[in-house]
């Protein structure tokens, strides 16, 4: 008997099939917390590269800023995984047969050893231990290759000097709206921002 048919074997027990089903919406729910928390750091992270900027500390505001973009493109890739596994659920759940299930593990399975390459975080890498733990008697990435089954979405995590100079663009408009302080001679693309800024702030008043 192959590790396909012996997986298939394992789900058809109504148990184990509710367990994986458990678990893997136990991680997702710990994946929106997850996403919230780097959220957070990623505004403290603005506060803080805003007050650096207004001292004149610019190399710590560009510091704040780049760990501010991380955590943003950290947030955003966390819950791109917690999407995808999301609609995986909702097909295990609609699934006809164990063929259907097994083959909807193997996707969630590829997702999250996709997750655990793009997205390096300690606590991330403890929450999802529990998960992989039920396919450790099960190797299922090579059994559906022929089906052409699409892993989880990459999602770039890096963080580059152009995006770090756009950020604090932005943040030089912000702070000029706000404080009517010039911090440096504002470029066109800076004063289109200030008008942006200021029709956003005024539509909320």
């Amino acid at each position: 008997m192959g590790v396909l048919e012996k997986f298939i074997s394992w789900l058809r027990k109504g148990k184990n099939l509710q367990k994986v089903i458990t678990k893997i919406d136990v991680f997702n729910r710990n994946l929106t917390f997850q996403r919230k928390h780097l959220e957070k750091q990623s505004r403290d992270n603005f506060r803080t590269a805003k007050r650096y900027r207004l001292e004149g500390n610019n190399q710590a505001a560009r510091l704040y800023m780049e760990h501010r973009l991380r955590f943003q493109k950290w947030a955003f890739a966390v819950d791109t995984y917690r999407l995808n596994i999301e609609g995986l659920l909702h097909q295990l759940r609609m699934a006809q047969s164990h063929h259907e299930m097994a083959r909807t593990l193997a996707v969630i399975q590829r997702t999250l050893r996709s997750m655990a390459g793009a997205i390096q975080l300690p606590k991330l890498s403890e929450i999802m231990n529990d998960v992989n733990s039920m396919f450790q008697q099960f190797d299922l990435a090579g059994e559906f290759i022929d089906e052409s089954i699409q892993e989880g979405t990459q999602v770039s995590t890096q963080v580059t000097d152009a995006e770090i100079n756009e950020a604090m663009t932005e943040l030089d408009a912000e702070i000029g709206v706000e404080t009517g302080q010039i911090l440096k001679t504002p470029s066109g693309k800076i004063s289109e921002l200030e008008d942006e800024i200021k029709k956003l702030k005024q539509g909320k008043d």
